[in-house]
């Protein structure tokens, strides 16, 4: 992870408008910049092979003001979602780190569906941002769970801020409890529609999400020098259960 990924986090909102970005645009120099920092992120699964194409916005069906949307692919092994949404909220800090506003986009619909023989997952629609006073400018504005809805146990200041990772319809559908220097991550689950969303939909991008969360929990972790091993778990369950495991980090005495 990137030192300035901490930063980031903090500035970084999702820009349902691009109406107030300014004149400036993405240079091919910056666009193939995208692409060599993709390929050098940490993936949380090693052995799925993943791939970006970058297009302009009006070539997929994002029909507001983005200059260009990201398309992530990827091949279909377990946990292929959450390894997605990992390297994703990756490219996504990398990008804001750079003044480059985001949008993951749910409900884009790719120009391919396929790419290299790996499948499509999601989008994110981008765009440079001339004015930085467009970013968030008070992350205690955005609009997210109670800590006790999230988490449990000693917070090691890491919840008040990874609280703010961003999810599909804002469901933030995670939980995370801290026994004595172990944390436990849970994808949470409801049964029927999520906002706008349908169940079957739910479940494909939390799955997401939940990728999204680890990257940004261990952005909190490198920033507060808590060194850490983690272990993987496949995230099968769907149904009517609450909680699946999908994670546990042993922070280092």
């Amino acid at each position: 992870m990137e030192a300035n990924f901490y930063q980031a986090m903090l500035r970084r909102k999702s820009f349902h408008l691009f109406r107030n970005a300014g004149a400036g645009t993405l240079t091919p120099e910056e666009l193939d910049g995208i692409r060599a920092a993709f390929e050098g992120f940490e993936p949380l699964v090693p052995e799925i092979r993943t791939a970006i194409r970058i297009v302009p916005a009006s070539q997929v069906s994002f029909k507001h003001d983005a200059e260009y949307c990201i398309l992530i692919y990827s091949e279909k092994k377990e946990n292929w979602l959450m390894n997605a949404g990992y390297l994703g909220e990756q490219l996504d800090l990398w990008l804001v780190s750079r003044s480059i506003g985001t949008l993951w986009f749910g409900i884009g619909k790719p120009d391919e569906p396929g790419y290299d023989g790996l499948d499509y997952v999601i989008m994110i629609a981008v765009r440079k941002i001339s004015d930085a006073s467009q970013f968030r400018q008070d992350l205690s504005k955005a609009r997210r769970k109670p800590l006790d809805e999230i988490w449990a146990g000693d917070t090691l200041g890491l919840a008040e801020i990874v609280r703010y990772a961003p999810s599909a319809v804002n469901s933030q559908p995670w939980f995370a409890q801290n026994e004595n220097g172990t944390l436990t991550v849970y994808r949470t689950r409801k049964p029927g529609r999520i906002g706008i969303m349908p169940e079957t939909a739910a479940s494909y991008f939390n799955r997401i999400d939940i990728g999204i969360f680890l990257c940004c929990l261990e952005v909190c972790l490198a920033e507060k020098g808590l060194p850490f091993t983690r272990e993987l778990f496949p995230d099968l369950a769907d149904g009517k259960t609450e909680r699946s495991k999908v994670a546990v980090y042993t922070l280092a005495k």
